[in-house]
């Protein structure tokens, strides 16, 4: 037990008996169950505040729908799961996301239900707050760590937002599921018209049905280091 003297066995958690057994109703014993905001998670970060900060975790989606450390960890017995979960992570996360759920079960999907990725592989449900609204992991980094092929660096970058910059893999890409191959957020070149709305939407030399890649030119979508027109 690394907790300090003072946090160890019930009273570190619950408060001091003494003061539990002198009312008789039971209002002094601290239960996290009946509890909110602050006061519902500050006994776990007497130990954990080390690991992150407690007004970052007030400022979190999960904190502000009223989800709290006890409602994923079981704080009293041994559980099979890593971090004391009382199931495996991408249970927990599904049970309160069922239309995540759903994507997973489209065409194209990330290998979740398969279960040879989970949910925290890409979201961070401890975060302080300060990224995006869905906790997700900084940057592409999330997506790169499987997808290092897609890395880089280019000689010529593709440029998905109209400021330039970084490429954002969602500019494409969904990321639960998708009904378009490789889960795309349009089918075909839809993908590109949302941004080169300049170029014909039925070009002479492209098939009626298919991807702008797929007539031979643009055939590195991600990067090239030959052409800016992302072309081997």
């Amino acid at each position: 037990d690394t907790a300090p003297e003072t946090l160890r066995g019930c009273e570190g958690c619950h408060g001091p008996g003494s003061a539990h057994l002198e009312d008789e109703k039971f209002g002094h014993i601290k239960n996290p169950r009946k509890l909110t905001g602050l006061a519902a998670v500050q006994m776990c970060f007497q130990c954990h505040g080390t690991e992150r900060k407690i007004s970052g975790w007030l400022q979190t989606p999960h904190a502000k729908a009223g989800v709290n450390c006890g409602s994923c960890h079981e704080m009293h017995k041994e559980t099979k799961q890593p971090a004391l979960l009382k199931a495996k992570a991408t249970a927990l996360c599904l049970s309160c996301h069922p239309d995540q759920e759903a994507s997973f079960r489209l065409n194209s999907h990330h290998p979740v239900l398969e279960e040879r990725m989970t949910c925290v592989d890409c979201h961070d449900v401890h975060n302080e707050g300060l990224n995006t609204k869905d906790a997700l992991k900084a940057g592409n980094d999330r997506c790169i760590r499987c997808h290092m092929e897609k890395q880089g660096p280019f000689v010529f970058e593709h440029q998905t937002t109209p400021e330039g910059g970084d490429a954002n893999c969602l500019s494409c890409h969904k990321a639960h599921g998708s009904a378009n191959p490789r889960l795309t957020q349009y089918f075909g070149r839809g993908v590109c018209l949302q941004c080169h709305a300049d170029i014909a939407a039925e070009p002479k030399h492209l098939p009626r049905v298919g991807n702008c890649y797929q007539a031979g030119c643009h055939n590195h979508m991600h990067g090239s280091n030959a052409d800016r027109q992302l072309i081997n």
